[in-house]
């Protein structure tokens, strides 16, 4: 009989334990919860975020040039056969001409399609086939533009697709673009502290925005950029200006 009550005291004993120790972890659990709220609290609270970019203006020091032949046949052969002849003048004037590197001239495209005409008589008649031949030209004797735009319309080029002017030291100029965003962003951020009577901290993180395009020079046609020159007698004037290399940041510094 003794050793029944021995026995049931210490049953007793292990169930206040076991339901002890379960209140104590639930407690743990609860207070881990609220401590790791109020610290998120006040981290987004001690924290401020801004925007900014950098820009750098350089001076263009190379020049890509879409140009392209489009010839006509009635065949698709008598068509592509037109179109060899003429760029064969192209690249005469490309490489023996002005000198330029094979290497600098690549071709984009080179396709050759059905023409039709339409009548209400007839529906679609086909008219014969176009060939088109498009390269792009990377050339760095910009002062010389111009002149090569008047040679290859007068070797036979006969569309244009667009010039752009760029930069060969652009990872350069985007260095120095970025670390004035990155201090545009610190000044901003000095200011909306100092405005809620707080301090600035250290950077917490950093995002880095895309590089701005450069400007791009557009003709539809030989014809159309030969008019840039204001006078069909004199060479085609094409104006570089400046480009304008910029980057954007966005920072999130501490507040202390």
């Amino acid at each position: 009989m003794k050793g029944m009550k021995i026995a049931a005291v210490v049953l007793a004993a292990a169930a206040i334990g076991w339901y002890g120790f379960g209140r104590g972890e639930a407690g743990t659990v609860a207070n881990a919860e609220t401590a790791t709220a109020a610290s998120g609290s006040a981290y987004a609270v001690n924290t401020v975020t801004v925007g900014a970019e950098g820009s750098v203006k350089a001076e263009p020091d190379v020049a890509y040039l879409n140009v392209g032949v489009e010839t006509r046949g009635s065949t698709a052969q008598a068509a592509q056969q037109a179109n060899a002849e003429t760029f064969a003048a192209v690249e005469k004037v490309l490489y023996e001409t002005f000198a330029i590197d094979k290497k600098d001239v690549q071709t984009t495209g080179f396709h050759v399609s059905p023409e039709y005409n339409y009548t209400e008589k007839d529906g679609q008649v086909l008219k014969g086939y176009v060939a088109v031949h498009e390269i792009r030209i990377t050339y760095r004797k910009l002062a010389d533009i111009g002149k090569l735009l008047d040679a290859l319309s007068g070797a036979g080029v006969n569309r244009m697709q667009g010039v752009t002017f760029d930069t060969e030291k652009r990872d350069e100029y985007e260095l120095e673009a970025l670390k004035k965003a990155m201090e545009s962003a610190g000044a901003k951020a000095g200011v909306l502290a100092a405005s809620g009577n707080r301090q600035l901290g250290g950077v917490i993180n950093i995002v880095q925005g895309d590089a701005a395009p450069v400007p791009v020079l557009r003709a539809g046609t030989m014809a159309e950029a030969k008019m840039l020159a204001g006078d069909s007698a004199q060479s085609s004037s094409v104006q570089s200006g400046q480009i304008e290399i910029s980057a954007s940041v966005t920072v999130q510094y501490e507040l202390k």
